[in-house]
């Protein structure tokens, strides 16, 4: 949805936001079995309440919109009753989609509406509303809906200004509706294997040091978009939401006025797993990073680069205390190159674990002395042995361990340095089949079907610290030096 109110509510007042996963889980199984005829006539209605169907809209058919159309899919509980956006090029086949694609969560047509204000307005029974627009409509998009009684799942990063993102925590405590925003690593199996079984429950990893995580982007994934012929947007229509133009609205993300830049498009999600993984917020900062490369500029290659108004290559390095000592963790997004992908690594004196949403990354390494092979046994092992395989990675390459040999018994140029063994490699034994924004959704709309805000798995005030921890980088950049976070940073009053 690309359109902005021109009448935002004021920001106002708490978070009424706890955690407890295992409600509906335990739901499923009792639902599923004949412990259902020993349950308490409560307990039944909470199961029949968990199967119901919510009615739900999409606003905001862009890219990331029809990620969570295409991922709904496998979702059972949806229906879609509407679409919204200003710009019908996207609208029109959006709805299309969802009644071919979609068509066994759909009944009917899919209505489709310029603006969220007249979806909302003329689609009383919709219950959910999932926001995928530029992310300075979320604040005032998931206002309005929740305000209409209606319960969000918004996409992240909450907003591109922490006083956006501290707006929707206000909303979300002066409202009743389910409020969930789109950091959907914290519902992936794969990750919370990784974090309960491997991370906190066992220790495997030991005392967790530094972490480190990447988005790098060639630059084919950054040409500017252009705009379809005919497709224009009357310039009119633009103003009145708050586009300058065509070609700003294509490419939002680019820009402050609407967006956070690469750091808050790619790595919102790896740099928010720094704070979930270990329960926790840095207490500093330092930063760097500019625009390097896309200066709007004709490139080697002919083509006219994009023109980003926030850096397009950030490196920052983050401090966390936590019990066990200090970490560190580094993050860097680059959009001129395509270099080993996107992926987050975290790093123990005992082992050092690899994953990504791409199932490539899906491993943990044991340090020499270190036998893990117990917890690969059982009925439901959370690590297997990994399989002799070809070695991709550069760090997976075995090498012996031998005393370097003196200048006078090898060539003179050879490197004279001591590295450590290669280490144990296993898998993390949890694998994802579907999308990987699927289980976050559900995760949404069983809170949803039994109006539990304690089952989401990640409330806005969860994802407001990692709006802060991603923002605070930008004040680090600007200032060239540490910023150090207080806790009333990461609170909202």
């Amino acid at each position: 949805m690309n359109a902005i109110p021109n009448n935002s509510p004021e920001p106002s007042g708490l978070s009424r936001f706890m955690d407890r996963r295992g409600f509906l889980r335990n739901s499923a199984a009792v639902a599923g079995g004949t412990l259902l005829l020993g349950t308490s006539k409560s307990a039944m209605a909470q199961a029949a309440a968990a199967g119901r169907k919510i009615k739900c809209a999409l606003v905001g058919c862009g890219a990331q919109g029809d990620a969570l159309r295409t991922a709904s899919k496998t979702v059972d509980g949806i229906h879609w009753v509407a679409v919204a956006d200003i710009w019908g090029y996207n609208r029109k086949p959006m709805a299309r989609r969802m009644e071919l694609e979609n068509k066994h969560q759909v009944e009917g047509t899919v209505n489709q509406y310029e603006t969220i204000e007249e979806l909302l307005e003329k689609e009383p029974s919709i219950e959910a509303v999932f926001i995928a627009t530029p992310d300075f409509l979320h604040a005032p998009f998931s206002r309005l809906a929740l305000e209409k009684g209606k319960s969000v799942y918004c996409e992240k990063m909450m907003s591109n200004t922490i006083d956006g993102a501290r707006d929707m925590v206000k909303a979300g405590r002066e409202n009743k509706g389910i409020f969930q925003i789109g950091h959907q690593r914290h519902s992936n199996p794969r990750y919370i294997n990784l974090r309960d079984n491997v991370i906190r429950k066992n220790n495997l990893l030991g005392r967790v040091t530094h972490c480190y995580g990447q988005w790098n982007r060639g630059v084919s994934a950054s040409v500017p978009l252009g705009v379809p012929k005919n497709q224009d947007i009357p310039q009119e229509m633009l103003s009145k939401y708050g586009y300058a133009d065509m070609l700003q609205f294509r490419n939002w993300r680019f820009f402050s006025k609407y967006g956070a830049g690469p750091l808050s498009d790619l790595g919102a999600h790896q740099i928010d797993m720094f704070n979930w993984m270990y329960d926790t917020q840095p207490v500093s900062v330092i930063a760097t990073g500019a625009v390097d490369y896309y200066d709007g500029s004709t490139g080697e290659d002919g083509v006219q680069k994009a023109k980003f108004e926030l850096p397009d290559n950030v490196m920052c390095l983050y401090e966390f205390k936590l019990p066990s000592g200090t970490m560190r963790a580094y993050y860097q997004v680059l959009t001129t190159t395509g270099s080993q992908g996107f992926y987050e690594k975290h790093m123990g004196v005992k082992g050092s674990a690899i994953i990504s949403e791409a199932a490539l990354y899906n491993q943990v390494y044991a340090e020499p002395g270190n036998d893990w092979t117990k917890f690969s046994e059982g009925e439901n092992p959370f690590i297997a042995k990994a399989a002799d395989k070809i070695k991709n990675k550069f760090w997976e390459q075995s090498r012996n361990w031998e005393k370097p040999k003196p200048p006078s018994y090898t060539k003179v140029s050879a490197a004279d340095v001591r590295e450590s063994k290669a280490l144990d490699q296993w898998e993390l034994n949890v694998t994802l089949n579907e999308r990987p924004h699927a289980p976050h959704i559900r995760n949404f709309i069983e809170s949803v079907q039994t109006n539990d805000a304690n089952h989401l798995n990640c409330n806005v005030q969860a994802a407001f610290k990692s709006c802060v921890t991603v923002l605070k980088a930008y004040e680090a950049i600007e200032k060239g030096t540490k910023v150090l976070f207080t806790p009333e940073d990461f609170t909202v009053a």
